[in-house]
This record gives C-alpha cells, sequence and structure tokens, in this order.
C-alpha cells in the first residue's frame, strides 16, 4: 500500500492589534493604557490601531501608520490621534523607533467633560478619509512627552487617591493636546461644526440627566432632532451608540454607590432611574456579568486586603 506523505503546514502570523501589545507591556489600568513602544514590542513589524483613542507621540526613529486610504510617514515629533471609529495600521518600523503611546477606553474618555475640545479639533478629520496627523513643533512635542511621562509612575506612587488622580491627569493632558491644536487650527466646515455642536449638548445633556431619563427619544427631543440623526452622530464620532453611552454612565454611577456609600441596592436602583431593584440587577449583570450584591462584597474584601499589614 501506497503511503501519503502529509506535509507540515506553516501556521499564518497574526498581527496583534496595539492594544493587546501595550495591555502587555504597558501600565495599564481598568480605563487607560500608557507604554514606550519600541520595535521589539511589534515582533511581527506590523500592528492594527483600532477601537480605542490612541494618542501616539514619535520621539525618535520613523514608521508608517496606514488606512485603506493612503500611508503616512511618521517622523520625530509627528503626534498622531485615533478615535475609535478609525482602523489603521502601523507598520515599516525602525531600528530606532520610539514613540510615546497613551490609550483611552472609549467609554472613560467619553466620561471626561474636557475631551470635548480635542472633539472640536479634529473636526475637519471625521470622515474625511484622513487621519489626524500633526506634526509639532520642537518646543510642543517636547513639552507633551513631559505630560505622557507622568502617566507612568503615577499608578505605584498614588494607590489612595489614584483614581481622581488619573481623572485629573488626562483631562489635563487632553486639554494641553487640544490647546496645541489650536495653533494650527484650519476652517472647520459647517456640517461638521453642526455635527460637532449637537455631540456636545448631547453629551452635557447626558450628563445633567442620565438617572432620570434612559431612552434616546428623550435626548432626540431636548436637541430637538429626530433619534436617527442623534444616533448617527454620536456613533460616527464616538464609535458607540447612544444607549452604550447611557449604560456606560449608569454603571460607572452604581459601582461607585456600590463601593463608596452605605445605600442598599434598592435606594441606588432608585437613584439610578429604574423602575425597581430587579430591572437594575439584570442591567447590571449584563454590564459587568456579576450581582449588585456579589459587587459590593467584593470590593470590601480587597479594602480589607489592602488595609492589611503584610506578614
Amino acid at each position: 500500500t501506497k503511503q501519503l506523505l502529509i506535509l507540515p503546514t506553516k501556521r499564518k502570523t497574526m498581527n496583534p492589534t496595539l492594544l493587546e501589545i501595550i495591555q502587555t507591556h504597558g501600565n495599564r489600568t481598568e480605563s487607560t493604557c500608557y507604554c514606550e513602544l519600541t520595535p521589539s514590542l511589534v515582533p511581527t513589524g506590523k500592528a492594527e490601531l483600532k477601537e480605542g483613542f490612541f494618542f501616539l507621540l514619535v520621539t525618535n526613529g520613523t514608521t508608517q501608520l496606514a488606512d485603506e486610504y493612503q500611508t503616512y510617514e511618521l517622523l520625530p515629533a509627528h503626534l498622531v490621534i485615533l478615535t475609535p471609529s478609525t482602523r489603521c495600521m502601523i507598520q515599516a518600523i525602525s531600528s530606532h523607533f520610539h514613540a510615546m503611546l497613551l490609550y483611552l477606553k472609549p467609554t472613560f474618555f467619553d466620561s471626561l467633560p474636557d475631551g470635548q475640545p480635542l472633539y472640536e479639533q479634529l473636526a475637519h478629520y471625521l470622515g474625511h478619509y484622513q487621519l489626524p496627523v500633526f506634526l509639532l513643533e520642537n518646543e510642543q512635542a517636547t513639552y507633551l512627552q513631559k505630560i505622557f511621562a507622568l502617566f507612568s509612575p503615577c499608578r505605584n506612587n498614588a494607590a489612595n487617591y489614584y483614581d481622581s488622580i488619573l481623572n485629573h491627569l488626562c483631562s489635563f493632558c487632553l486639554l494641553q493636546i487640544a490647546d496645541i491644536l489650536t495653533q494650527t487650527r484650519h476652517e472647520t466646515p459647517d456640517y461638521a461644526r453642526r455635527s460637532t455642536d449637537i455631540f456636545r449638548l448631547f453629551k452635557k445633556t447626558l450628563m445633567e440627566n442620565y438617572r432620570q431619563h434612559h431612552d434616546i427619544g428623550f435626548y432626540a427631543e431636548s436637541l430637538h432632532i429626530s433619534t436617527t440623526y442623534l444616533s448617527r452622530i454620536v456613533k460616527h464620532i464616538t464609535g458607540h451608540t447612544v444607549r452604550f453611552h447611557i449604560s456606560e454612565l449608569l454603571c460607572a454611577d452604581a459601582r461607585k454607590l456600590l463601593e463608596c456609600t452605605d445605600l442598599d441596592i434598592k435606594e441606588i436602583a432608585e437613584k439610578l432611574g429604574f423602575s425597581d431593584q430587579s430591572v437594575f440587577g439584570k442591567f447590571f449583570v449584563k454590564k459587568t456579568g456579576i450581582s449588585p450584591m456579589k459587587f459590593r462584597t467584593q470590593r470590601e474584601r480587597d479594602k480589607k486586603n489592602y488595609l492589611l499589614p503584610d506578614a
């Protein structure tokens, strides 16, 4: 009988996403990640950027950033800002390449009131088949490097007030970037300005009413536009739906109330505008994977373990 010779097949190497890389090698929190990017962290020479807010500041060497429309050559002092609706590939990384990279989770970015000025600066690029790539002055790039570097030691030195420090540091960083971009400001098209204004008003209305109003209809009516138009604008700018933004704020608020107050579950449900405790419980389990009571118990146990002195 003839024997069938089976030749080994080569396994196709998948390019990792940049988020996967920096979460493995960078300074990571639940909502942010900071990493100093070098060629050794990208063994395949390519990595995809998608589904997040990325702030990439090149400090040495060169690389390329490519989307489906064009390829950008990045040099030292180039700043790239990517929103969740953007997908591109970093490639052709030189041997001496070095960049500072900050990632913000979309829901965390949207919870920061100081993110809006940056959105306004990026309005020209949204939907224009052009990536937000900026060549900074040397002085601007040096200043921004100092700000980015603050994210590296932050977690180790501020265990007690870390969340608050992180929020303020991110807001400071976003405002500084927005301020730098105003110095190279261009004329924003009317339709882009209109979308940005609507999104800004939506964010303001949402922050003021998300506890009482959980439906998109309320926000569309408040802005005197249709639910379809509001959904399209929010989805285009952030990559997420209106319902997603509402639920993320409610979940973040619920976690804070469960962890930092003595309110019982029923009181928290009422405070957040849910019809009853059961509906709130189902919502919380869907968002976090655990019940409100179990979440509170886990957090209390974690606090006790943190406060216990090392043996």
